[in-house]
């Protein structure tokens, strides 16, 4: 042991120890110095000293859209909800939601999103739900269905909206599910077997609930027991429809069911074709206008009946005058139906649109087609669409030029009914519920569009059902957030153009724009120890566009 010393700098002592080490070659040792620490002013003890250890390694993780998305579910009560009635997996179910709103990508790849942010710290997950953990999680909240009905019970009790609207689509399917993948109507057009989901959303296109059922389920069968299964879980406002439910026969039973509908029609039955027709003279009456949301239209309303014939089917009916063929028959028939109503509405910014269509086309097929010479003239004209041929004809004169002949009785049709549009409800809906309706009908369509293009939902690629029906939860609730961004977005943009009020960044974003934008605030560090990189205009803009509280860049406690 060598010989200790002192020195003192600054007031302070230290101590060292100085050693003599014989070094071969030389003729004198070579003295070395080892510092040992400080000593201590009252006790005259050396205080050892401290040894530093090598710097943590630190960590980039995405804050922004975790933060923002933590926001968003807090004001619609999503995790509060999932929490009382999954307990301990409210968590998880949450975390891989949020996952899947950041990044639309497939289960089994949604860890790398939850280990490039801080959606682990931010939701206090165990994991980073792994492939696995993720694929027993799915499988045991899709076997969990009474506990699902009490979230969507919960959801259905948070909405204040008057309307629900209700719609189907198919998801097609690379396995047979356990027998609930199967053929029928695919609605994407697809030659593969399928499983139907029915979606309910709330006046705001918020969905509040849904059902996975068998792909070969006819519609009208969906449609009963889904209603009755909203009844039950306490949904009970007025249902908006889509077209596809206008058949009488689905009608018939949303009659029977007692149940205040809306739903637009497609105007190929021939009763409500002549309520159209006879409509357009009534239009002209000044009883005709009407004025909704800063909008002028004018509009008539029919009764119309429907009867059930012995073979199963049904059939729309309407009252006619004494004069017309068998009115007698029909009029009698007409008074034992079962009764809705129909709105024949004129929608003057509709008409222009119509028309700037049909002629669109025409012209563009004129200026193509006039004048010109072909082989097959015949064939040139069968290869135009349909559409197209309902208003042009075409004739070939002696130098074989072909020339294009307008229709004129199919642009006289098209004038009347340009415009016009046609609302089937029940008997006691007013104008304003129908109109109110009719701004909202497209909801659940656009959630469904969100949830196939934006969220991954083209095809099930799984062949245990529970675990289907899981991920579509999970999906689900990523579906709730997205839908309410985009709602958010559109509001911001039409108040911008509607009002003097300055544009700002946010204006024009797309949700997966805004999403990348908040991306661009980091966390970084390690455990326990977080700052935050700056907090660029845009995305304070974000924030406060949705009434949330920006961040502030520095050190941060995560969880």
């Amino acid at each position: 042991m060598g010989s200790i010393f002192y020195m003192e700098r600054n007031g302070q002592k230290y101590a060292y120890e100085s050693t003599s080490v014989r070094v071969p070659g030389r003729k004198n040792p070579k003295t070395i110095k080892t510092y040992l620490g400080k000593v201590n002013p009252e006790t005259g003890k050396i205080l050892p000293k401290e040894t530093r250890s090598a710097p943590k390694e630190e960590y980039a993780k995405f804050y922004g859209s975790v933060k923002f998305l933590d926001g968003v579910q807090k004001e619609l009560g999503i995790f509060d909800d999932l929490d009382s009635v999954f307990t301990t997996m409210a968590p998880n179910i949450m975390g891989a939601a949020m996952a899947l709103t950041i990044n639309p990508t497939s289960f089994d790849s949604l860890h790398y999103t939850v280990e490039g942010s801080v959606i682990k710290e931010t939701m206090k997950l165990r994991g980073t739900l792994s492939p696995s953990t993720i694929g027993e999680l799915s499988e045991k909240v899709g076997s969990m269905m009474v506990t699902m009905d009490r979230f969507f019970s919960k959801r259905i009790e948070r909405t204040s909206s008057d309307f629900f609207s209700l719609d189907f689509t198919s998801i097609s399917s690379y396995s047979d599910m356990e027998g609930w993948s199967q053929f029928g109507h695919n609605r994407d057009g697809e030659n593969m077997k399928q499983t139907n989901i029915a979606m309910v959303t709330d006046g705001n296109g918020i969905p509040v609930m849904f059902r996975m059922l068998p792909g070969s389920i006819a519609d009208i069968s969906i449609m009963r027991s889904t209603i009755e299964d909203m009844r039950t879980l306490g949904c009970q406002g007025r249902m908006i429809m889509d077209r596809g439910f206008e058949s009488a026969r689905n009608v018939s039973a949303l009659l029977d069911l007692d149940v205040d509908f809306t739903m637009p029609s497609n105007v190929k039955s021939e009763p409500i074709k002549k309520l159209m027709t006879k409509a357009i003279k009534e239009l002209n009456l000044s009883s005709s206008f009407a004025y909704h949301n800063g909008t002028a239209y004018k509009y008539a309303e029919y009764e119309v009946g429907i009867i059930d014939l012995d073979d199963g089917t049904s059939e729309y009916i309407v009252h006619v005058p004494q004069n017309h063929k068998d009115s007698a028959k029909n009029n009698e028939l007409f008074s034992r139906s079962k009764k809705l109503k129909a709105f024949i509405v004129y929608d003057p910014r509709k008409a222009s649109d119509d028309i700037n269509s049909v002629m669109s086309m025409v012209n563009d097929v004129e200026l193509r087609l006039e004048n010109t010479k072909h082989d097959d003239p015949a064939m040139t004209y069968a290869k135009l669409p349909s559409f197209v041929r309902r208003f042009l004809d075409y004739e070939v004169d002696e130098n074989g030029m072909m020339h294009m002949i307008r229709k004129q009785n199919a642009f006289t049709f098209a004038d009347n009914r340009a415009g016009m549009f046609v609302m089937l409800s029940s008997t006691n809906t007013t104008w304003e519920q129908m109109m109110t309706s009719y701004d909202v009908r497209d909801w659940v369509e656009k959630a469904f569009d969100v949830y196939k293009n934006d969220l991954d939902g083209k095809r099930n690629r799984t062949g245990n059902v529970e675990r289907a029906r899981g991920r579509f939860f999970i999906k689900f609730i990523a579906l709730m957030m997205r839908i309410h961004i985009q709602n958010v977005l559109r509001e911001h943009d039409r108040n911008t153009l509607s009002t003097r009020a300055k544009k700002d960044s946010v204006n024009g974003m797309t949700v997966d724009e805004l999403l990348l934008s908040l991306n661009t605030v980091f966390a970084i560090g390690n455990t326990g120890n977080w700052r935050l990189t700056a907090i660029s205009k845009n995305v304070r803009e974000i924030f406060s566009t949705f009434g949330l509280e920006p961040p502030r860049s520095g050190q941060i406690i995560l969880g």
